[in-house]
Formats: C-alpha cells, structure tokens, sequence
C-alpha cells in the first residue's frame, strides 16, 4: 500500500470512531435528561405519604409540598 492510502485510511477511521463516540456521547445525556424528567413526574404523581409522627419530618413534608404546590402555579 501507498502511504498516501495509508494515512487516508488512518483519518478516516479516526473521523468515523470520532463521530461514533459523539452521537452515543450526545444519546447518553438525552437518556439522562428524560431519566431525570420521568423520576420527577413520577415523585409528582406520587400519592402523598401519611403525616410523620416526628415534628421536624413533619415540618419537612409540609415545605416539601408547599414548594411543589409554588411548581405547579408558576
């Protein structure tokens, strides 16, 4: 083989795993984004849990809610 076909062998390798490793890149955010948004819709539609018996949880629960009734509105 020629060194001419040679190096053009070696760059377009190096192009086409180049451009493999950013589109599986670009697949993998999108899979987390929608694994982030389907986590959050399902903590949403989530009945909510029984008042805590313990004052600080229960505290907790109550501004918990509050911030996704404040969500919803705006």
């Amino acid at each position: 083989m020629e060194t001419s076909s040679i190096i053009l062998l070696l760059v377009s390798a190096s192009i086409s795993f180049a451009l493999g490793r950013i589109i599986v890149h670009f697949r993998n955010i999108k899979r987390k984004r929608e694994a982030l948004e389907r986590q959050a819709r399902e903590k949403q539609n989530r009945p909510p849990e029984p008042e805590s018996k313990n004052k600080a949880k229960r505290k907790r629960q109550l501004q918990e809610l509050n911030q996704a009734q404040r969500k919803n509105k705006g």
